[in-house]
């Protein structure tokens, strides 16, 4: 009886297996038809998107011009803060001024090389301007816009030299306008290769815009729009609205494509916001990276301790008819040199008005003729930007009875620029934003010849005449005081007779430089894990940086433990939202150690080191976006004092010692990081 059913079943399997053959054959047969296509597909949009590559033949160097740019490097320090290079694009026979012939980028490297100068890449740059130490003598490649040339052209470049390059996107216009811009693909496989980082240039705002009722024009960062259906600007809300968005949008973009997220910015067109919205646009750049570039400065500012205060930092511009002995000798002219001997054995470092080279320094010692009624020089005022623990020690001869002066200036290019003019019987100390405003005057003996020394120490520049008469000017600017020199003679209304200067010397100071306080540069900053803090710090600022959602800066841990008696004065800035909360903590490490807690609309007081303090105060605070607050450290309590009498408490102590620290959080990682101004700390006593 069973063996009707096992055939019924036998020949049910064998259909089934009939079946699951055929299905397998289809599938096969599909696979077979599919995977062409497929493949095809891939191939077609491979080669959309990434675009075939161009080897630019070595550039050939004889050996009398390998001996000239090796010549330009041989007097300059091995280790020298960095000279940021800007380009645009890289083709051949393109007719733009911003657009450089590979064959000559390819030269202009070899001249680079040759000079001594390496790359760097962007971590290594920020490292520096947290405080790292100064790298070897080197340039960071820059590009602005993320054009193509760079991949089809810059890519195989960079390879031969073993060179970085940093290039700036307008991730709104990656992959469009083929083969204008990059492409993700080619952008990914650029930044696995380990030549190239990719930063921020803003998502869309890459564009000019109207700005007036006349046609004016702005760029879209860095300005309100015109509204012709109003005759008016768009709303300050309105606009800030627009550029948030815009570096959201940026941000979300580079996550969304694997990139790193970026840590510098470029300002399109190197326009700075209009002064109305300069604030608000500086704060949220500043939030945001670790550094802007920009090509156009009022001062001089190069990749210097100096420059990090604003982290705004000025680039020089490579343009088509920019010749590799050009470059080479602007490139030279920006590396920072040390303050010694006589700088006048050194023309092609001296600029005049509008940092315009001089040329010569003939006309300030009286060997060339001028017809105007004033010159002026100043010494490497790019190379000078950190120059403070110095003197220069200059003669002034020639000078006329009547209507004649020389003066001697120190600190040149930073925010508190001191001079000395001297004229046959009088000296004054001259400063201020002109640096006109006479600040102190003392009568000579007459005569046509004086000495003039200035010495530049930190927190102060002291200048002595003829050895007698001397004056002190304090420097209130903190490291953004810093700068070189320059020298200025006037004829006067009065007589043909030129002064002139007999002699010029420069020479840094024995000893070591004045201490320096706290908050005027990163020296002596550590994160929680004992490495430098992730933050720029300077002239009494800390703003943090990283893609972290938190991060801590502690004043030298190790020497600051038996701290006591000090008072620590900041504004907590940048609380412009939920999520965001700034901390300062005293005494810290001690069992006692305070932490003051503060967001939008909230404040803690913790006390105790570790992850689980004790709160001792929570408090709903009316909602603001900046906060000051002052913390007193006494022997036996800790007063904290936020506003104008918003918060005023005293929290008591055992008498335990231990130094500062500043922390900020943030929920998420597109947010811009809150920050530190006016920060001072008052004592600071060993127990």
């Amino acid at each position: 009886m069973d063996r009707p059913v096992t055939g019924r079943r036998s020949r049910l399997t064998a259909r089934l297996r009939r079946g699951s053959v055929r299905t397998a054959l289809a599938a096969l047969t599909a696979l077979v038809l599919t995977v062409p296509f497929v493949v095809a597909w891939r191939v077609y949009v491979e080669q959309r998107n990434v675009t075939r590559q161009v080897s630019v033949p070595a550039a050939r160097v004889d050996a009398a011009t390998t001996a000239r740019w090796k010549a330009v490097g041989a007097g300059l320090p091995e280790r020298a803060a960095p000279v940021i290079l800007t380009y645009h694009d890289l083709k051949p026979h393109s007719g733009s001024r911003y657009i450089v012939d590979p064959a000559v980028f390819e030269r202009q490297l070899s001249a680079l090389q040759a000079a001594g100068y390496h790359t760097l890449t962007t971590d290594e740059f920020v490292s520096y301007l947290l405080g790292g130490p100064v790298p070897a003598r080197s340039v960071m490649l820059t590009f602005d816009d993320g054009t193509h040339g760079l991949w089809t052209y810059g890519d195989r470049i960079l390879a031969r030299h073993r060179m970085n390059a940093v290039s700036f996107l307008i991730t709104g216009r990656v992959g469009r306008h083929r083969p204008y811009y990059l492409s993700w693909q080619e952008i990914a496989r650029m930044s696995r290769s380990g030549r190239w980082d990719f930063e921020d240039h803003t998502h869309d705002l890459h564009s000019r815009t109207r700005i007036g009722p006349h046609g004016e024009l702005g760029s879209l960062l860095a300005h309100r729009r015109y509204l012709a259906s109003t005759g008016g600007l768009e709303s300050t809300d309105h606009y800030r609205r627009r550029v948030r968005a815009d570096f959201t949008s940026s941000l979300a973009d580079f996550e969304r494509h694997g990139l790193p997220r970026p840590s510098l910015f470029a300002y399109p067109f190197s326009e700075s916001a209009d002064p109305q919205q300069t604030s608000y646009v500086r704060d949220l750049i500043e939030r945001t990276f670790a550094a802007a570039l920009t090509d156009k400065t009022f001062t001089p500012e190069p990749a210097a301790r100096r420059s990090a205060v604003h982290q705004e930092y000025q680039r020089l511009e490579v343009f088509a008819d920019t010749s590799p002995d050009a470059l080479l000798a602007q490139v030279a002219a920006r590396t920072p040199v040390p303050p010694s001997g006589d700088p006048l054995r050194f023309p092609e470092r001296w600029t005049g008005i509008s940092w315009k080279p001089l040329g010569s320094t003939d006309v300030l010692t009286g060997k060339g003729s001028v017809s105007d009624r004033y010159v002026y020089g100043a010494y490497a005022p790019y190379g000078a930007a950190d120059w403070d623990h110095y003197s220069v020690t200059a003669g002034l001869t020639a000078l006329p009875a009547r209507g004649g002066s020389a003066t001697v200036f120190a600190r040149v290019g930073g925010d508190a620029t001191v001079g000395v003019r001297v004229s046959h019987g009088t000296a004054q100390v001259v400063g201020g934003r002109t640096r006109n405003r006479v600040l102190a005057e003392h009568a000579l003996t007459p005569g046509p010849s004086h000495e003039v020394r200035l010495t530049v120490d930190g927190a102060r520049t002291e200048a002595v005449v003829d050895g007698r008469h001397r004056f002190t000017v304090p420097n209130s600017s903190g490291v953004r005081g810093t700068g070189g020199i320059a020298l200025a003679l006037s004829r006067g209304e009065t007589g043909p007779s030129w002064p002139a200067f007999a002699h010029v010397e420069t020479a840094a100071l024995p000893g070591p430089p004045a201490a320096a306080r706290p908050f005027d540069g990163p020296a002596g900053w550590s994160d929680g894990d004992g490495r430098r803090a992730r933050a720029v710090i300077g002239a009494g600022g800390v703003q943090p940086i990283g893609p972290r959602g938190w991060t801590l800066a502690a004043y030298r841990p190790g020497n600051t433990a038996h701290w006591s008696g000090y008072t620590l004065n900041t504004r907590l800035t940048g609380l412009s939202e939920e999520g965001l909360h700034s901390s300062v903590v005293v005494r810290r490490g001690a069992p006692d150690q305070l932490t003051v807690r503060l967001s939008r609309g909230w404040i803690t007081l913790l006390s105790g080191p570790g992850a689980h303090p004790r709160t001792v105060l929570s408090r709903k605070l009316p909602e603001a976006a900046e906060r000051d607050v002052r913390v007193t450290v006494g022997a036996r309590r800790t007063d904290v004092t936020v506003g104008a009498g918003l918060v005023h408490t005293s929290v008591p102590a055992a008498g335990g010692t231990g130094g500062i620290a500043l922390g900020v959080y943030r929920r998420s990682p597109v947010q811009p990081w809150p920050g530190f101004a006016d920060c001072a700390v008052d004592g600071g006593r060993t127990a």
